[in-house]
Order: structure tokens, then C-alpha cells, then sequence
């Protein structure tokens, strides 16, 4: 045969589902590569997942040698065409494209001119820019038509319009202009090159295109040059096909390429008939149907009811066990919409414990892998003044090499992070200042081996972070992108440490170092000429940008060739790659929505316009619109339908991680429809649809009990809730030690093991007005605070802006100030000056946040001190007002009766003329709906008035007559007083129930009382579990979901327990 002869007559159409077309392809390429004398035979694809699919099938049914034949992407294919011709295109690397275009927005935007310039130094413009800029190119839209929609919009006028697209031309035309200075060819230019060869005949291939539905501008112009020059041999187009030979609704979108390919072949079109079962063949064919049936039946999909993501992953792995002990051998395929990491990650840990071998991921993004990470880590701590949880997790990390080789001192990470929050380490010159200020708690802990142990610990500390420090410092000096990447390089070299073995783990971090040593050659050699320096800092922001968005490759040798794997990923990238079953995760409204958003740069309206300025007859439109484009969403949902060649079943999430209930999306209630009628729509629809749901319960032991396979690991534990313990070790497995977790959490269900159990308790010498009210609200908080004497963790570097009492605090200082001013005889001061004095104090001991935010707060403050100066002032005229007596007044009050000890601190004392005493208490916070809290005090729920009045009584002279006040001085002054007649009548009451209060102290029984289930002496309590600082070791804090269960044991407990029933009384459970 001659190389001009063609290699069939006929050339043909092949159409139908991917089954099928997939089936009539692996039939002829065997044939046709043994039959392709000189001519080399090359199947275009989609995709290179399809590529490495179509070479598994292949591999599995065909067992000759293929030469001079190969399967390509049209990209990969233009540049073989052009290396043929002796062309051989560069298409720039990431790191010189990334700098290319980085480069271009500096240019463009130097003046400050233009829409965009606003956010064009954000980190997330450049990804998003390339996004657009890559539209563009494949709509083959260059400078001419930016300039012909320019020169359109003024003239209807539209100055705004005018300059946005005057925006758009310089940005294309720079960014070309960079790219072609640093030798690089651009993809639109790589195209055009490709096909301009076609006038000169001679090319030695035989073309085949399969699994298209759908062509860019770019992609058409080569496929038609194949087309008029004849060396395109057949075509293989994916769709559903009714019975009439028409295209199926659900493939409207694909509807222009099925017109164009089927005009190019002239009738030559044959539509094959896939053997499906009946079940799968009415779902491809009702799919987006136009109609309700007109019987109703059972839906013939498997419905996979999840309780949240993590669930999703377990219950889809029994599904494909499922799957693998029925029909062994069969291919099994999981598709979602968007397959996030995380999910990946989920899906690959709930296969590995079903014994289920999956496809590994072909590509990971490089700031993934562990190395890479910590450097981002390195280098985002030093943008920002080295903040104390990053350097910690720097220091703590295990690819980091310690600043000594060999440190005296086994470094203790865990022990920095405790030490660095209590002296409220935040970040810049804290680590020099605050280190220094840590003292032993006690003073035997300061004292021998602890004590040197500290010292020790906190030498080291110092030191791995001024190394930390200097090691990045050449970063912040860099005077070039050669310099940055040679920095870098020094930095990965002197500062990480890496495991080399033949663990999983260490393949990947060679990669993954591979990868980023290739990716700063790179950088090294960006040309000074063509790209500007733009500074240290953002030189180093950009490089963190690229990173982001490199990938690597991750998976195992063989990739989707491995036999036997369960295939998952992205439902476009995964298109047409065929299984026998296929499960569609995540089918929820949220993941598969009707519409999408447009692009932020480019929407809709922009893009219509310029299709209408390019269209031309015959070829794709050139942009393809997002928010508008329905039609591309419903034949994505249509995928894996067909795809499928036996069965399909859709996974939906009832809720998400956090509890928040989820909709199934409004496509798979159509389908669902189709066969069962509009009443799917329902809040019930899964039971309206009356197909198979395979249901998992939210209950880790629920899940136990649900239908389908267990793992050997869940088959463990349902024998251990059958009362049968494994042994430990079994399986590699500590046993004893979760068979004691589980059976915590089923005491903890039980209403046991929520709080410390009953002991007796030594009595307290004094109690505090903070630590009854304490008790009241919840005693199992005055456990850990009062009786451990544990710390509330605190995160510095995580607040942004001053907390209420920390505002509190501030006021009570410059008040003070002011009130020891008024105690001897100055009278009430400068406001402005005593504000100053506690702002500094307070921005010396403690962090402040946002200066901004400090700054306005601030503000507030001094503001609300001045108007409550003005209002004493005010009132210093009546001849019956008090005078300030004492101010910040420590005392202790002896116990008496049905009474203990009292000790504390007053804010102001006021006398009268004739004695009387008042004791002031400032509280700052809006008092327009605060009352005297007389119904709390008869409880023991307020117990400051009661302690202060108590106080009152041993004041020398004794005063006639007392009165306790609250002042509120947010937003004005209200007063809030209790007078002695008042206090006369609950002080009876509230010796009762304080009583009752410090009984349980002394039982030993401190169980914890959730504001939104214990009430507050018959009404409802402030919501003191929002900002509890010890929510994190709280079984019922209503902050998390999944405790409803042991609330309702922890009512129950309360309500039955003797020791417990004074809490009944003051703080009655809610339903």
C-alpha cells in the first residue's frame, strides 16, 4: 500500500455511549495497526485519563505489538505535526509562563490606571487572570477582535465599556510579547503553526478522533485542516441516542459537534447499539426527558444515603465491596463533580480498610506534599514577622534539621507551644522580650531537674529560632529571581532533612523534591531582561502562588494500567473513561448545581459580545459561557450514565461534617422524576423515588448494625458489642485500648463518664463572688478552672481585636486612675491623660491585635470614661450624693451561720453624709435592659451583690444603711441598684440555695450544664457556653453536633441523682 493511498475506503462516524464506541474501537485497532503499512496510525483523545484507560482495555484484550502507532492529545498532536515540518516549539515552563504573565499585570497596571489594577497585587488575580488569558486562546481571539469590540463600544458611547476592552487588548498583547522574549510560543501560536502546514501535503499519519463532544475554537481549526486534507480516518463521537437516530435532551450541548462531524462525513454515519441492561438504557434514555412518564414506577438507580462526607467515603467503599464479591473481575468507576484532596484522601483510607485496590492519584498539587508545605511554612513565617503558631509548626516538624547537629536536649516542641501561649508570644520582637519572662509555677518546679530541664528547653527554643530567623533572612535580601531561586535552594539544602527508604512516603518526597529543585532551575533562569525584579516580597508572594498551582505526579508506576484498581476523580477529567458499575458521589445541589458562576474577569455578557463579533459559519463559538450554560451542566450529569455499561448509583449526603442538613441536587430529582413522578420532590424524596437506598447511619455504632459488608476492622468491633472482645494486638492492632475508648463513649451515652464522678471534696477557706456565680453557671468549668487550676488555652496571634473584658479591664484601669485622683481631693482628672497611661500598660503586658482595631476601640473607650466623668461631675452638686470613700479595695469577710468566708475586691465605696455606704461595681457592657437581678440572687445564680453587701456590714464606721450598684457605662451610664430593703427580703433565700451551691462543692460532683438545657431560676440563661474557654474537654457543649445523645443522659442524671438534686431546683432541665 502506498503511503498517499488511503488506509480504508470509506472513512466513518461512529457513534453511541462510550461503551460503545469504545467497544467498536478496541475491535478495529487491532486490526488497523497490523494493517498500517507505512503510515503511523494516532488516535486523538480528550484527555491523557482517557489515554492511559483506552491502553488498559487495549493491554487486556489484545496481545500483539503496536509500532508506529499512538494515542495523543491535539495539543501533543499540533506539536508532533510541527516537529515533523522541523519546527520544534518551546512552550514556556510553569515558572516562566507564571513570570511571564506576572510580569505583563506590572506592566499593564504601573500607573495605576485601569479596572483591574485595584486587585491585580492580590494572591489569587494571577491564577485567575491565567484562567481567562487560556479562554481566550482557545476561543483563537487575539488583539484584533479586543480591538474591534473597543472601537464598537465607543461608538454606541460606552466610554466604560470602551476602556475595559482597551484593558483586555493590552493585557493579551503584553503578555505575548513577554512570552515570545523568552523564546516561548504561546498555544494559540502553536496551533496556528500546525495547521498552516497543512497546505503542504506529505504527512505520514492516519488520524482517528475519539470521545469528543465538544471542540474549542483552537481544537476545531486543526480538526478541520484533518478533515479537507483527508487524513482523518474515522471518528468515534460519545452521546444517547433515541430511536429515531436523534440526539437524546441531555446531550444538547453536544448537539453542534454531532451536526458538524456528521455533515464532514457525508452520511458515512453509523450509530451503534450498546447491550445494556434494561434498567441503565431507561435511565439514558428518561434522563432530562421533556415529559412525566405516564405510569409510575420504581426508580432503577441504587441510591447511597451518607451522613456527611467521611460517611460518604465508607459507605461507597461497601458499595464497591459490595460490587467485587458478586461479580469479581468487574471494573468499578467513582465520579464526583469536583473531587476535593480531602475527599480523595477519604475515599482512599475507606477502600485500603475494605480491602479494595484503588488507582492511586496520577497528580498531586506540589504544596501538598509534606516538604514543600513546611517550606511555604518558612517562608509565609517570615512575610509575616515569623507569627508564633507557624514557627512552632516549623520547629515541630520532622523534615526540619535542628539548628545543632546533635542538641544536648531532646527538643520538646509540645512543651515550646505551651510556654510561647502563656507569655503571649505573638510574633517580631516577642520572641526575644516575652522569652525571658517565663517563671516556675511553683517554686520546686524552679529547683532541680525540672528546672533545668526549662532552662534547657528554653536555650533551645531561642536558638532554633534565631537560626530559623537567619536562615530566611537572605530571602528578604534577594535581589533577583537567580538569587531567590540559588536562596532556595540553600535553604532546602542546609534546613530539611528527608527519609530515604522504600516507604510510599519516601517516593513521594523525592518527587515532590524532584519536582521543586526542577521548578527553581526554572526561576534561575528567567531572563533580567524580559522580567523585571519586583522586590523581595513580591517575588516571594509570587513564587508561593506558583507553587499552589504545580502539580506533581503521586501515584503508583502504571497509574490506571494497574489491573483490578477502582478508578476515582473528576467527573470532566475522568470523561469518558468506561466501567462496568459507577457510583456518582456527592450528587448533591451544592456540588452539581444548575448553573455555575461566571468568571469574575470575563462574565457572560463580555463573552457573548465578543462571540458575536467573532462568529463565523462553521466553527464553535468562541467563548463558551458559564452562568448561561445550563446545557454543559446537564450533559456533565449525564457522564456517567453513560459510561456505565451495567449499572449506575448516585451517593447523596444528608448532611455535612457539621451537621447542616444537604439537598440532592435538582437534576438527580428529575431523573428520579422520570420514573417515580413529581412527588420526589418532596422533603421525603428519597421514599417518594422507591428505589434501592442503601442507608448508612450517623452513629459510629449504628454503622455496625447497617446493611452491606463490614470491614474485618468494623467485624471486630460489632463482635465487641456482642460481647466478645478481641484480642489485643489482633491485626496489628491495639485493641485494649480502643475497646476502653468505646467503651467510654458508651457510658458517656449512658450519662456516665460526661463529668468527674462522686468524691468528697475538701471545703474552700473563702469563696469569691466569680467563683460561686461559677459554680451556679457550671460547675463542672468551675472544676477544671477552680479545683484543677487548669489554664484556659489561649491563641494570641488569633486575636484580631480586644474581647469585652479585656475592654472591661482597660476602663477599670483608667478609672481607677482617675478614682485615686477623687480619694485625695483632686477631684475627678483628664480623662484623656489617665487613657493614655492604660493603653500603653496594656499594649506592653498583652496583645493587641489589629492596631487599626486597637486603635478605634480604644477610642470607644476613652469616650465612655469621659462621658461617665462628666455624668459624676454632673451629680457632685446634690447635697445628697456620696463621696468616694476607696477605690480597687481588697477584702475578706469572716464566715458566720449558714454562711462561708467571703473574700474579694471592690471597685469604689461611696459614704453618705450620715454614714450610709454604697459599694460600686463597674461593668462594662450596654445596661439599657439590665434590672436588678433580685430573681437570680433568691437562687444563687448572682452572687457579687450578696458578697459585696456582706462586705458592707463590716465597713468601720458601721453604716446605717448599705446599697450595692452596678454601674453600666457603654453607651451612657445606668446605674443598677440593690438597697437594703431589697436585700432583706432574698438574703434568707439565698443563704438556702448558696447552701445547696457549695454542698455540691463539697460532694465532689461537678457535672457540666449546658446553657440550651438548664434554665436560669425558670428563664432562660445567658449563652455562657459560646465563649466557654474549656469547651474543648465539654461532652455537651452545645458548639458541636453529635451530643444530643449524652445531653439527654446528662438531663436524665441530674434529674435522678440525689447528689445532684439542689440543681433541679435553682436550674430546672428544658425541654
Amino acid at each position: 500500500m502506498a503511503m498517499t493511498d488511503p488506509a480504508h475506503p470509506v472513512s466513518r462516524l461512529f457513534a453511541g455511549p462510550f461503551p460503545a464506541i469504545e467497544e467498536k474501537l478496541l475491535s478495529r485497532l487491532p486490526d488497523k495497526l497490523v494493517r498500517a503499512g507505512g503510515w503511523e496510525q494516532v488516535l486523538l483523545v480528550p484527555s491523557n485519563e482517557l489515554r492511559e484507560h483506552l491502553l488498559r482495555r487495549l493491554a487486556a484484550r489484545w496481545e500483539g505489538v503496536a509500532v508506529g502507532a499512538s494515542i495523543q492529545t491535539l495539543f501533543d498532536f499540533a506539536l508532533r505535526l510541527l516537529k515533523h515540518r522541523g519546527v520544534f516549539p518551546r512552550e514556556l515552563p510553569p515558572a516562566l509562563m507564571s513570570a511571564a504573565l506576572s510580569e505583563a499585570v506590572r506592566e499593564v497596571y504601573t500607573g495605576g490606571g485601569g479596572d483591574f489594577a485595584a486587585i491585580a497585587g492580590t494572591p489569587g488575580f494571577l491564577p485567575a487572570l491565567s484562567r481567562t488569558l487560556t479562554d481566550l486562546e482557545e476561543g483563537w481571539l487575539g488583539a484584533d477582535v479586543l480591538l474591534l469590540a473597543e472601537r464598537k463600544a465607543r461608538g454606541e458611547g460606552r466610554a466604560g465599556k470602551a476602556d475595559r476592552w482597551a484593558e483586555w487588548r493590552r493585557l493579551v498583547e503584553t503578555v505575548e510579547r513577554k512570552v515570545h522574549a523568552m523564546g516561548g510560543m504561546t498555544r494559540r501560536r502553536i496551533f496556528q503553526e500546525a495547521v498552516s502546514g497543512f497546505e503542504q501535503p506529505g504527512y505520514p499519519f492516519r488520524v482517528s478522533l475519539y470521545g469528543f463532544y465538544d471542540f474549542t475554537r483552537l481544537q476545531w481549526t486543526l480538526v478541520e485542516a484533518l478533515l479537507g486534507s483527508g487524513l482523518l480516518d474515522e471518528a468515534y463521537f460519545p452521546g444517547i441516542f433515541r430511536e429515531d437516530g436523534s440526539l437524546s435532551p441531555a446531550c444538547f450541548y453536544a448537539m453542534l459537534t454531532w451536526d458538524r462531524l456528521s455533515r464532514a462525513f457525508e452520511g458515512n454515519v453509523v450509530i451503534l447499539a450498546d447491550p445494556a441492561p434494561p434498567d441503565l438504557r431507561a435511565v439514558r434514555e428518561r434522563i432530562f426527558s421533556l415529559s412525566y412518564p405516564e405510569t409510575l414506577a420504581p426508580a432503577p438507580v441504587t441510591i447511597l444515603s451518607a451522613p456527611h462526607e467521611e460517611g460518604e467515603a465508607r459507605l461507597s467503599a461497601r458499595q464497591v465491596r459490595r460490587w467485587l464479591d458478586r461479580h469479581p473481575g468487574e471494573e468499578i468507576l467513582l465520579v464526583s463533580r469536583r473531587f476535593e484532596e480531602d475527599a480523595i484522601s477519604a475515599w482512599e483510607r475507606a477502600a485500603a480498610e475494605y480491602g479494595v485496590r484503588t488507582v492511586e492519584r496520577l497528580t498531586v498539587p506540589l504544596a501538598s506534599a509534606p516538604p514543600v508545605r513546611v517550606l511555604l511554612q518558612m517562608i509565609e513565617a517570615a512575610r509575616e514577622d515569623f507569627p508564633r503558631r507557624k514557627v512552632i509548626d516549623v520547629l515541630s516538624s520532622p523534615y526540619r534539621r535542628p539548628a545543632a547537629a546533635k542538641p544536648r536536649r531532646q527538643p520538646r516542641p509540645d512543651l515550646w507551644d505551651v510556654w510561647t501561649r502563656e507569655l503571649l508570644v505573638v510574633s517580631g520582637n516577642d520572641w526575644e522580650k516575652r522569652l525571658s519572662r517565663l517563671r516556675p509555677r511553683d517554686r520546686e518546679d524552679g529547683e532541680g531537674e525540672a528546672g533545668e530541664e526549662q532552662k534547657a528547653q528554653l536555650a533551645l527554643l531561642k536558638a532554633e529560632v534565631r537560626a530559623l530567623r537567619a536562615s530566611l533572612r537572605p530571602l528578604r535580601e534577594a535581589k533577583g529571581y537567580c538569587g531567590l531561586a540559588r536562596d532556595l535552594r540553600r535553604i532546602l539544602v542546609g534546613n530539611f532533612r528527608l527519609v530515604d527508604d522504600a516507604s510510599n512516603e519516601a517516593e513521594r518526597d523525592r518527587r515532590a523534591l524532584s519536582a521543586l529543585l526542577s521548578l527553581l532551575d526554572d526561576i534561575e533562569r528567567i531572563p533580567a531582561r524580559a522580567v523585571r525584579w519586583p522586590g523581595a516580597d513580591e517575588a516571594i508572594s509570587w513564587f508561593a502562588t506558583l507553587l499552589a498551582s504545580h502539580r506533581i505526579f503521586a501515584g503508583e508506576r502504571g497509574g490506571m494500567r494497574v489491573p483490578g484498581a477502582v478508578i476515582a476523580g473528576d467527573l470532566n477529567t475522568l470523561r469518558g473513561v468506561t466501567a462496568d458499575r459507577v457510583i456518582f458521589l456527592s450528587a448533591n445541589e451544592d456540588l452539581v448545581p444548575a448553573q455555575i458562576d461566571e468568571d469574575p474577569l470575563l462574565p457572560d455578557a463580555d463573552r457573548e459580545a465578543l462571540n458575536r463579533l467573532a462568529r463565523q459559519a462553521g466553527f464553535p463559538e468562541a467563548l463558551s459561557l458559564q452562568r448561561r450554560n445550563a446545557a454543559q451542566e446537564k450533559l456533565l450529569f449525564t457522564l456517567p450514565a453513560a459510561q456505565a455499561r451495567r449499572e449506575i448509583a448516585f451517593s447523596v449526603l444528608r448532611a455535612d461534617a457539621e451537621g447542616a442538613v444537604k439537598r440532592p441536587s435538582r437534576y438527580l430529582l428529575h431523573l428520579l422524576a422520570q420514573f417515580a413522578g413529581p412527588g420526589v420532590f418532596a422533603e421525603e424524596w428519597a421514599s417518594a423515588a422507591n428505589a434501592p437506598v442503601r442507608f448508612l447511619p450517623r452513629s459510629p455504632f449504628a454503622m455496625l448494625r447497617a446493611e452491606g459488608p463490614l470491614s474485618p476492622r468494623e467485624e471486630v468491633l460489632r463482635s465487641w458489642r456482642d460481647g466478645f472482645p478481641p484480642k489485643d494486638g489482633a491485626d496489628g492492632i491495639p485493641w485494649r485500648r480502643i475497646v476502653a475508648t468505646l467503651s467510654e463513649w458508651e457510658s458517656r451515652q449512658a450519662g456516665s463518664s460526661l463529668f468527674p464522678g462522686l468524691g468528697a471534696a475538701a471545703s474552700r477557706p473563702t469563696w469569691s463572688a466569680t467563683e460561686l456565680d461559677l459554680l451556679a453557671r457550671c460547675p463542672y468549668r468551675y472544676f477544671l478552672q477552680y479545683r484543677l487550676g487548669l489554664t484556659p488555652v489561649e491563641e494570641p496571634e488569633e486575636e484580631l481585636l480586644l474581647t469585652p473584658a479585656e475592654s472591661g479591664l482597660i476602663l477599670h484601669d483608667i478609672l481607677h486612675l482617675l478614682g485615686k485622683d477623687v480619694l485625695s481631693g483632686k477631684g475627678w482628672g483628664d480623662v484623656a491623660l489617665a487613657a493614655r497611661k492604660a493603653f500603653a500598660r496594656f499594649a506592653r503586658e498583652n496583645p493587641t491585635g489589629l492596631p487599626g482595631l486597637f486603635h478605634l476601640r480604644c477610642r470607644e473607650i476613652e469616650r465612655d470614661a469621659a462621658a461617665f466623668v462628666e455624668w459624676e461631675r454632673s451629680r457632685a452638686g446634690d447635697p445628697e450624693a456620696y463621696r468616694v470613700a476607696g477605690v480597687e479595695l481588697r477584702f475578706t469577710v469572716a464566715g458566720e451561720r449558714r454562711l462561708p468566708a467571703f473574700r474579694g475586691r471592690v471597685d469604689r465605696i461611696d459614704r453618705g453624709e450620715a454614714g450610709e455606704a454604697e459599694i460600686i461595681d463597674y461593668k462594662y457592657r450596654d445596661g439599657t435592659r439590665e434590672k436588678a437581678p433580685l430573681e437570680w440572687i433568691l437562687h444563687g445564680l448572682a452572687n457579687q451583690i450578696p458578697v459585696y453587701l456582706a462586705f458592707a456590714r463590716t465597713l468601720s464606721p458601721p453604716p446605717p444603711d448599705v446599697r450595692a450598684s452596678l454601674f453600666f457605662l457603654k453607651n451612657g451610664v445606668r446605674p443598677v441598684t440593690v438597697a437594703g430593703e431589697q436585700w432583706k427580703a432574698v438574703r434568707d433565700e439565698w443563704s438556702a440555695a448558696l447552701s445547696d451551691w457549695i454542698a455540691l462543692d463539697r460532694s465532689g460532683t461537678f457535672p457540666p450544664l449546658p446553657h440550651h438545657r438548664f434554665g436560669y431560676a425558670g428563664g432562660p440563661p445567658p449563652r455562657y457556653c459560646d465563649a466557654c474557654p474549656f469547651a474543648d474537654h465539654c461532652r455537651v457543649s452545645p458548639r458541636y453536633e453529635g451530643a444530643k445523645r449524652e445531653t439527654e443522659a446528662l438531663s436524665r442524671r441530674v434529674g435522678e441523682d440525689p447528689a445532684l438534686q439542689g440543681i433541679g431546683e435553682h436550674r430546672p432541665a428544658m425541654k
